[in-house]
């Protein structure tokens, strides 16, 4: 294909990673309305935010797959359908269960587009390109979650004079709906990958020999001998990955695949407006945060783009980590050296309150003290809202002890608001220059054509597996052992990533896709 072809076409399909980058960051905004609303469990928010990572797993399980077998064309066609469904859905949502089911059904979409999208990029272009051009599926991932953060700006700071407070978080969802459908009507317009319709003929002459009829399954005949026959030609590729000349490649592209999102990516993005609310700067300004967070993410994100083809895909791989070893743990000594410290002038706010006067004894063992704790800080304060409970049954009003008991954590702290936001962009910075689009790229180079489909599907499940269970896990972890440690760990994780990736992964600039060895 040529040149302007092949750019043409994959900035098509990756408006996919534009919608993914838009749903995963579009909900950091909508989150903060929804606890308000629903008062939201921690587990009850680590499913709203994590769900579609869940349903991902297994659309990346099945999507390298499902594209072997019908085409990279078909399936993304299939995977924008998906996407439109999830955001009308998530937008009409009536509770958190049906919202969580919508949700899982984006990721069933973005976990199909994230592997399919750069596997069908690298098929159609020229080798001296082909990083360039997978990269934009990256950029796209980017420009998606700056859209979702000037998105959800306007709609909080600027609409809530015309927008009930309660609805504002179905306007954030349903701007979705816009690049869905564009995506929709755009994929028609694309070619299948002529490496995938090449691979047919050889696929087949494998499947069934020469002497057979090979069982159409297009037709409707014979479809369960089609079936059995297909399943029993990808568990042969299976134990190609697993095979003496290719098992380092695959478990390096493993590792690779749960480095990605175990550094805490996915943490910083989906709770970005909740992480910056915790520095007691309020929910506009933190809604102002997460856009520089998406300026941030876009400027180095083209940096890698411009540069992967000069530097090549490990320098970018291992400069980016120390980077993320460094700005993790500036965030970790951030938090870690927060002081919390309940004041007298606090607690006379709600002295004041007629229904709740009288609280000042439940406090008195708290005031002045200085915990360095989070966690130690924040059971000190739950007991005391116990004995507030108590206080509400007697005299026979009603307190708002949720409110409360944020409002005395967030008024007791006192951080370094400003070096907590330098590590997270500098985090942020070095992520997007590096694992950010620089695995996609690996991933669909490392591996030749006739493992390809099954290789990322694998490596992608492991992908999304472990960004689930990060984003699940997330809210959770900060309750149970506080920001600095939370940190602190995906700072040691990246720097076990910077020594694996030094030590066994190879350069894959400039060669032939499968050609690593």
């Amino acid at each position: 294909m040529q040149n302007r072809s092949s750019l043409y076409y994959t900035l098509i399909v990756s408006i996919g990673g534009f919608l993914f980058g838009f749903d995963a960051s579009v909900i950091s905004g909508a989150i903060v309305y929804l606890d308000t609303l629903f008062e939201l469990s921690s587990l009850s928010k680590g499913w709203i935010v994590s769900a579609p990572a869940f349903s991902a797993m297994f659309a990346m399980l099945g999507g390298g797959v499902l594209s072997d077998r019908i085409g990279r064309k078909k399936t993304l066609q299939i995977v924008a359908v998906c996407y439109v469904l999830s955001a009308f859905l998530s937008t009409v949502s009536q509770d958190i269960g049906s919202l969580v089911a919508a949700r899982m059904l984006g990721g069933m979409a973005f976990g199909g587009a994230l592997i399919i999208v750069p596997v069908y990029i690298s098929e159609i272009s020229p080798a001296e390109q082909r990083g360039r051009l997978v990269s934009i599926q990256q950029i796209n991932i980017v420009v998606g979650f700056l859209a979702a953060y000037f998105s959800n700006y306007f709609i909080g700071v600027y609409l809530d004079q015309w927008v009930s407070e309660v609805n504002i978080w179905r306007w954030m969802l349903a701007v979705e709906l816009i690049p869905a459908m564009v995506y929709v009507a755009l994929l028609p317009h694309i070619p299948e990958s002529p490496m995938w319709l090449r691979g047919q003929v050889g696929l087949m002459d494998k499947i069934y020999p020469e002497e057979a009829e090979a069982p159409s399954i297009w037709a409707g005949s014979s479809v369960y001998t089609s079936f059995i026959n297909w399943l029993m030609y990808q568990k042969k590729h299976i134990s190609l990955l697993w095979s003496p000349r290719w098992r380092q490649i695959f478990l390096v592209a493993m590792f690779l695949g749960v480095l990605q999102q175990i550094t805490g990516i996915n943490a910083i993005f989906f709770y970005a407006t909740s992480i910056f609310e915790k520095t007691g700067i309020g929910i506009n300004a933190s809604l102002a945060q997460t856009v520089a967070v998406g300026i941030i993410n876009i400027i180095f994100t083209l940096f890698a783009f411009f540069t992967i083809d000069r530097f090549g895909r490990r320098f970018l791989l291992l400069w980016g980590l120390v980077g993320v070893v460094i700005s993790m743990s500036i965030t970790a000594y951030g938090f870690a050296n927060t002081e919390y410290k309940l004041t007298q002038e606090i607690i006379a706010k709600y002295e004041q309150k007629p229904e709740i006067s009288g609280i000042y004894p439940v406090f008195q063992d708290m005031l002045g003290l200085s915990y360095t704790s989070e966690v130690a800080f924040k059971a000190e304060l739950s007991k005391a809202m116990k004995q507030i409970s108590w206080i509400e049954l007697e005299n026979g009003t009603e307190i708002d002890s949720s409110s409360m008991y944020q409002a005395i954590l967030f008024e007791s702290k006192q951080l370094n608001s400003y070096l907590v936001l330098f590590g997270i962009l500098g985090f942020v910075a070095s992520f997007a220059c590096s694992l950010g689009p620089v695995m996609w790229v690996v991933l669909s180079e490392i591996f030749p054509t006739h493992l390809r489909g099954i290789g990322i599907s694998i490596v992608g499940f492991l992908n999304s597996f472990t960004s689930w269970v990060t984003q699940f896990v997330f809210p959770i972890e900060i309750k149970m052992i506080g920001d600095g440690f939370t940190y602190a760990i995906f700072a040691g994780i990246a720097a076990i990533g910077w020594w694996v990736i030094y030590r066994y992964l190879p350069e894959t600039k400039g060669k032939r896709i499968g050609k690593t060895q």
